[in-house]
């Protein structure tokens, strides 16, 4: 398992989409663990000569969805090129909105997304969409992740889920195989490791 000791911000508060459930969305942390992981995956590369596209995938009739998206270019902004950089490429986020006319798989493919992070969905009225989106990233080879932890459960690859006062690092393993990601012995010893998805 991978832990790291990190303290919610003020800057980034929890978001709540219920009564009932919350997320802890921190993409400053999120970037910073995402940088790291990145150096155990051997399939990703980049379409460009330096950057690698990660979507941002949230509907603009959400008002939770559009603030996720938004922290995150609003991160993208306040860093330089050295700090979305990774070994091999710079990370470059673009926003990809589910309540757009334009299909999602044609969207991701002229977008050149190679990375899909879930900002939290209203998923309730559309039941099997979430599914229907992880088809298509398995389509494509576009690996996902997220910091809603109920999406693991559906087939996303990553999550960072916040417990305790600190982020795991959680792996869907067939998930990750299905979407093209090759992730290392030595991360996935680090790492929490879900083998199924029954």
């Amino acid at each position: 398992m991978l832990i790291l000791p990190l303290h919610p911000s003020p800057a980034w508060p929890d978001y709540q989409s219920s009564g009932q459930q919350k997320y802890y969305l921190n993409p400053a942390r999120e970037l910073e663990l995402l940088k790291k992981i990145l150096v155990f995956e051997r399939n990703l590369k980049s379409d460009s000569e330096d950057s690698l596209v990660m979507g941002l995938l949230y509907q603009s009739s959400s008002r939770v969805s559009s603030w996720a998206m938004e922290d995150w270019l609003d991160l993208q902004k306040s860093l330089s090129p050295e700090d979305l950089a990774t070994i091999n490429f710079r990370l470059a986020f673009q926003p990809v909105d589910l309540d757009s006319a334009q299909p999602l798989e044609k969207t991701l493919s002229e977008l050149k997304v190679r990375l899909l992070y879930l900002t939290p969905l209203e998923l309730a009225r559309k039941p099997g969409l979430l599914r229907a989106i992880i088809k298509t990233c398995e389509k494509l080879k576009v690996g996902t992740l997220t910091a809603v932890p109920e999406y693991l459960e559906d087939g996303a690859a990553l999550g960072f889920i916040w417990q305790k006062n600190q982020y795991q690092i959680v792996v869907n393993l067939p998930s990750a195989r299905a979407q093209g990601l090759n992730f290392s012995s030595q991360f996935l010893k680090l790492a929490t490791v879900r083998k199924t998805n029954d």
